[in-house]
């Protein structure tokens, strides 16, 4: 339901976000510092970012951006999440948002209650998909004058970004793949992973009835990826034998608490 403007960048995918770069600036004294100084060196270290979460962290939802059903029809909550996308980008759902199914795309930005068209309802039965896709938005606009003389002495930019996303409804899971057999200690030295066809990151898959009425497969298509965020274990004093401590029933480092889980 949703299209995107593409550029290539140097793993041979695209991405919404600017080609990624291998060079930064060097400063030296009495150089002239330009926008495109400060522009190259903000690329550069985001670009580092993206190839980090790439092939390291791998892409899919950290956590939270669970979506639930709401009290109305047609409608969706989104619930507050942290997401890496398909090409190493961050997107933060700061809080819930509740989704009209029927509107292709949902802006991050709340609604300003301008009056909007009626969307069509969808095709009762058919199967449909939460997505969310990473956007930079430009934001503060301000006036910057040109130094001219009469009317047209001054002009408009954007002086800053802003990390945002957008959640828009699919006919169609992207991006599938089938589950990886994880095995951390054995196999063949791994290639880097490729980069998927399209920016989206599935949270759930949904139908729904004529009446409005949303049934969610909350799993379906979804793809989690492995967090430490809640990863702990209690601390315990270099000459106290961990097996005698009550505070604390699970103190081996090898062995993470209840909280975080096992891993393996």
């Amino acid at each position: 339901m949703s299209t995107t403007t593409t550029q290539p960048c140097n793993c041979g995918c695209t991405s919404t976000a600017k080609p990624p770069t291998t060079e930064r600036p060097r400063y030296y004294s009495r150089q002239l510092v330009t926008p495109d100084d400060m522009t190259l060196e903000q690329d550069y270290f985001r670009a580092k970012m993206r190839r980090h979460n790439r092939f390291l962290h791998g892409w899919g939802v950290v956590c939270g951006a669970r979506v639930v059903a709401a009290n109305q029809p047609w409608m969706v909550i989104v619930k507050s999440g942290y997401i890496l996308g398909p090409y190493g980008d961050e997107i933060y759902i700061e809080c819930d948002r509740c989704v009209d199914v029927r509107v292709p795309c949902t802006p991050a930005p709340p609604s300003t209650g301008d009056c909007q068209e009626a969307q069509p309802a969808l095709a009762a039965g058919a199967t449909q998909y939460v997505t969310v896709q990473y956007q930079e938005i430009p934001t503060r606009l301000i006036r910057v004058p040109l130094g001219g003389c009469g009317c047209e002495d001054s002009s408009c930019e954007y002086s800053r970004f802003r990390d945002s996303y957008q959640i828009c409804i699919l006919d169609h899971c992207p991006n599938p793949s089938p589950v990886p057999k994880f095995d951390p200690a054995n196999g063949p030295a791994p290639d880097c992973p490729t980069c998927p066809a399209e920016p989206w990151v599935a949270l759930a898959s949904f139908t729904v009835d004529d009446k409005g009425t949303v049934t969610i497969a909350e799993c379906d298509c979804r793809r989690q990826v492995l967090g430490f965020g809640s990863f702990w274990w209690a601390c315990t004093a270099a000459n106290q034998n961990p097996n005698t401590n009550p505070a604390s029933p699970n103190t081996n480092p090898t062995q993470p608490s209840p909280t975080g889980g096992n891993i393996g």
